[in-house]
């Protein structure tokens, strides 16, 4: 052992030659001393089973930042309320793909008429503004929205904030009407007085479809749609189905 770490010294090695060979030396003598063989110190246990992985690839983003792209570029809907001449451009969903409810609020505010202002649902917003972007409109005209319970009770839908009659500036009624009778669980009337010219549109369990040929301030008897593949619409209904990811 001596002559190795001379000779190293003699012949101008590192001193890591030196450290290694006391180290060998400090070996040899522990196995004949029948002792064991010295080892590196350990960290502290881990439980394999349990242990995460190790994280692959970039960091994953934080969920609340997150955008989807339909709902970054789906543009402001302006609406109008053709009774009071109430507007706003209304943006109705977050960047993240979530109903703003503020938005909700103010399509209700401009959609309130004599009859006052009531929350309408979420979803009858939502198949508002799907209907706007199918159509690729930017402006939606309100002709009636909440009405306060008259002789209908609880059938009537206005009443519960769960109706609104519109109409989409240069798109032909019946064409629009035709699109709403495509969607799941709703309620659509198509009223066909030259001084309408408007749908109703409300969202129900079952779906139903009519034409309503009363002229203003008149009710007549409406006459149902039928529509054989109505039933399968509603059972393949989807919360996804309401977003307005479709368009023409």
């Amino acid at each position: 052992m001596e002559r190795a770490i001379l000779f190293s010294m003699h012949r101008g090695r590192p001193s890591r030659i030196l450290a290694v060979a006391a180290l060998v030396s400090v070996a040899a003598c522990a196995r004949s001393a029948g002792g064991p063989e010295p080892t590196a110190p350990l960290g502290p246990a881990v439980d394999v089973a349990t242990a995460p992985p190790p994280p692959f690839g970039p960091p994953r983003p934080d969920p609340a930042t997150l955008e989807v792209a339909w709902a970054k570029e789906l543009s402001p809907l302006r609406v109008e309320c053709a009774n009071t001449g109430a507007k706003a451009a209304i943006r109705l969903y977050d960047p993240d793909g979530s109903v703003d409810a503020g938005a909700v609020g103010e399509f209700s505010r401009v959609a309130a008429d004599s009859n006052g202002e009531f929350p309408l649902r979420d979803r009858l917003v939502q198949l508002a503004v799907k209907a706007a972007h199918h159509f690729g409109s930017s402006s939606l005209i309100v002709v009636s929205g909440y009405r306060k319970p008259h002789t209908k009770g609880p059938k009537d839908h206005h009443a519960k904030g769960e109706a609104l009659d519109f109409r989409l500036p240069g798109i032909d009624y019946r064409q629009l009407a035709a699109y709403l009778r495509s969607l799941s669980r709703v309620g659509v009337g198509v009223y066909t007085d030259p001084r309408t010219h408007y749908v109703h549109l409300d969202v129900r369990d079952r779906s139903f479809y009519w034409l309503d040929a009363s002229p203003p301030g008149v009710v007549w008897r409406e006459a149902p749609i039928g529509d054989g593949k109505q039933a399968l619409r509603d059972a393949s209904y989807t919360a996804e189905s309401d977003l307005p990811l479709d368009h023409r």
